[in-house]
Formats: C-alpha cells, sequence, structure tokens
C-alpha cells in the first residue's frame, strides 16, 4: 500500500539525520487514523525523532512509544511507519534493531513500512530518493520502488527542505534523547512544527 508523506514528517525526518551526521538516528512517522479508516490511505502528517545515542535501548525505546502512542490517541493520529538512519555512510542495509523496532511497529500496523534513509544522498537537494522503503512481506522486510510511497508536493517539499538546512534549522529539533536529559526538551518540537507550517 502507498503511503503520502507530508513535508513537515519528510523535513523533521532529514533534520534529525543531518543534527548528528555521525550517529544512527531514528523515529517514527505518524499518520492521520481517520483518513486510514475512510479511505485506507496512509497519509504520514508527522515524524517524531527518536534517538542518537542508543537507537535500540529497549527501556528507553518502550517510554518513548507509550508517550508517543498517547499523544496519537489525543490527537486522531497512529503510528504508521519508522525510519532509520545508519551510522555508517555508507551502510545502507536494515540493520538488526531497525528490523526488529520495525517489526514491533508492524505488528502492531500491518501497513507500516520501514523508511531506510540512504545517507550518502542526504544533501541540501533533499530528494524524495533519500529515502528507500521496505515492507512486510512472507516474514520479512523486503525493498519496494519508490513509487510506494510519495511526497505530499515533492518539488516544495524539497525546497522547503533545502531552506531549513541552510538556516540551520536541524539545531532546534529534539529527539526523545535531548528529552530524557532534560524533559524541558520538548520531543514534539511544538516550535519546530510552527515553523514548518509556515512554508505552507
Amino acid at each position: 500500500m502507498a503511503a503520502t508523506i507530508s513535508t513537515k514528517a519528510f523535513c523533521k525526518c532529514l533534520l534529525h539525520v543531518s543534527k548528528y551526521p555521525y550517529c544512527a538516528v531514528n523515529g517514527v512517522f505518524v499518520a492521520d487514523k481517520k483518513t486510514f479508516k475512510d479511505t485506507r490511505e496512509v497519509k504520514i502528517v508527522d515524524a517524531v525523532p527518536l534517538f542518537h545515542q542508543c537507537v535500540g535501548l529497549a527501556p528507553m525505546l518502550e517510554i518513548a512509544l507509550v508517550q508517543i502512542d498517547t499523544f496519537c490517541e489525543a490527537n486522531g493520529l497512529m503510528i504508521a511507519g519508522y525510519y532509520h538512519a545508519n551510522e555508517h555512510i555508507r551502510d545502507n542495509n536494515p540493520s538488526p534493531i531497525a528490523l526488529k523496532i520495525a517489526d514491533k511497529i508492524q505488528s502492531n500496523f500491518s501497513d507500516a513500512h520501514l523508511y531506510l534513509i540512504n545517507n550518502g544522498k542526504v544533501d541540501a537537494s533533499c530528494k524524495k530518493d533519500t529515502l528507500m522503503v521496505y515492507q512486510h512481506q512472507d516474514g520479512k522486510w523486503k525493498p519496494l520502488n519508490n513509487a510506494n510511497f510519495k511526497l505530499e508536493q515533492e518539488d516544495s517539499t524539497c525546497e522547503t527542505c533545502a531552506d531549513l538546512l541552510k538556516a540551520r534549522a536541524q539545531e532546534d529539533l529534539m529527539d526523545f534523547d535531548c528529552h530524557l536529559d532534560d524533559i524541558t526538551n520538548d520531543w514534539q518540537n511544538g516550535a519546530l512544527n510552527e515553523r514548518l507550517e509556515s512554508y505552507s
């Protein structure tokens, strides 16, 4: 099933990678629950950055996912995908940790996809092919071609992401590692969301 990724979700995902270029990073994509219920379309509306230090640490992941689930329930959303970037620039295969977390998400939402970030393509052009998409089939995660997802407005999304990177907006992004270090750091990224919405 094809998914549509919003400008906000795509940009936050790439800002997360750009803030920690020498680390593995991960996060989840959240989708509009009503749209999926009515049309079976996976409309990804936001990204929630998870970690950049210990991306697979189970207790911290459980805490984060519980908080995100609560946020989703209150806002008519659902966790609908997982994104991951490996630590090394030439490593473009899903790691065992990425596969395990994606399995957990897919067990709760069968249409979830795994999005692997191609580190070698993270640059100011911010093209769609920066994301490689995987689908769970026959008990395994298998790569799909990028026709299986689309950016909401591809040209303007790429321009927005490039503008944000040039303005160093990634410095304002907070993931759960930041939040767990200091709970005043907003994992929902309210200020960054407002900045992103000003582009639409």
